[in-house]
């Protein structure tokens, strides 16, 4: 099938692939056909041939997110499928985590925030292939050879000066999102962003997948091999990001029912901040929602059920985006600028951006 499909795309050429990572799934959004399809495989015998990571669920892993019966089943059944035929059920979008993927090799991930980082902040070579063929490149060891399988595919086309920072996570999300909107596809080269930290890298990464076709970027003392990367550089596009873009975009906020940090999955350090600020502050008016890898979760087991009492759940392997949970809420407020492009399309819901210290206040407001 692979090899089919690379006749159609890549001219029949294909490339050997290190790690996998698949997306679609979550019940809520590929239903019972999806299902259908992973059962059809793993009945006849398929099994992955590397390291093969998988996507949230619509469910978390320690059932705060309570969702009706077909749902529970249908994940089930993704769960078992997928287990037979091998894939590490972690369902997380922040695999990068803990596969230190490497500069220069190649893998076949379908999680477009995180392809976009594993590409952008480590140079390391993934398309964005679709869920089904992200799983069967897993199967047979290998992907078509598509444009970001190629050095010449990478070369960037966009000059793109950002005249602020540094960027926290919302800022960043604003610049992904204001990139990916005026440039919609090619590769931008990035001068003058500096991320305060790791959330800040993922929020860009997933705002610039979502608001465009684009799942790489070079940024400047960045990206690994950013230079070689200039000296390709062919750009027909230049644009300029100032704060006042950024501005644009942060808005007076209506009072939220709740407030959702950690998509894509907030990594420890985040986690941990928030634990401290309401510890300090006592229980938040407002419920807070947290959603993090289950290897996060683990290390942070003991702090859950204690931030519980001040009104903040943390849950791993699902999120607000992909479970048909969220649809309880009426407005819901957040750092993330994929959460506010899918949360609405998804379940109706409003959402509202704030910077983290904002969301917080918000939550005792």
């Amino acid at each position: 099938m692979v090899l089919r499909i690379a006749d159609a795309v890549s001219g029949g050429e294909v490339v050997p692939v290190e790690t996998a990572h698949i997306s679609g799934v979550s019940y809520f959004t590929i239903g019972e056909y999806g299902v259908e399809f992973l059962e059809f495989l793993a009945s006849s015998g398929a099994k992955v041939s590397i390291l093969t990571t998988s996507n949230p669920a619509a469910i978390d892993l320690s059932g705060l997110l309570q969702v009706d019966e077909k749902v529970v089943e249908g994940q089930s059944r993704i769960s078992k499928a997928l287990r037979s035929m091998g894939v590490s059920i972690f369902y997380t979008c922040a695999p990068y985590e803990f596969i230190l993927t490497r500069p220069r090799t190649y893998h076949a991930w379908a999680e477009s925030n995180a392809i976009t980082y594993i590409n952008t902040f480590r140079d390391s070579w993934s398309d964005k292939n679709p869920g089904p063929l992200a799983l069967l490149g897993a199967i047979a060891g290998f992907v078509p050879k598509t444009a970001l399988y190629t050095l010449d595919g990478r070369r960037p086309t966009a000059a793109v000066e950002v005249n602020i920072g540094p960027l926290g996570p919302l800022e960043a999300g604003v610049v992904g999102a204001l990139i990916g909107e005026r440039i919609g596809s090619g590769v931008p080269y990035i001068k003058g962003a500096v991320f305060a930290d790791e959330e800040s890298r993922r929020e860009f990464a997933a705002a610039l997948s979502t608001y465009s076709a684009m799942v790489f970027a070079v940024v400047e003392g960045a990206t690994p091999n950013w230079r070689q990367y200039l000296e390709l550089a062919d750009f027909r596009d230049k644009i300029q990001i100032s704060a006042e873009d950024i501005a644009s975009y942060v808005r007076d906020v209506e009072t939220p029912d709740v407030v959702y940090i950690g998509c894509p999955f907030a990594d420890l350090e985040t986690v941990l901040q928030i634990v401290a600020e309401v510890r300090g502050r006592g229980p938040t008016k407002r419920p807070v929602y947290i959603s993090t890898s289950p290897g996060v979760y683990k290390q942070i087991q003991r702090l859950v059920e204690e931030v519980s009492g001040y009104n903040v759940k943390i849950f791993s392997g699902a999120c607000l985006v992909v479970s048909p949970y969220t649809r309880r809420f009426r407005v819901i407020a957040t750092d993330s600028l994929k959460a506010m492009f899918y949360i609405p399309k998804l379940h109706g819901v409003r959402v509202v951006p704030c910077r983290r210290e904002e969301c917080l206040e918000l939550a005792y407001a």
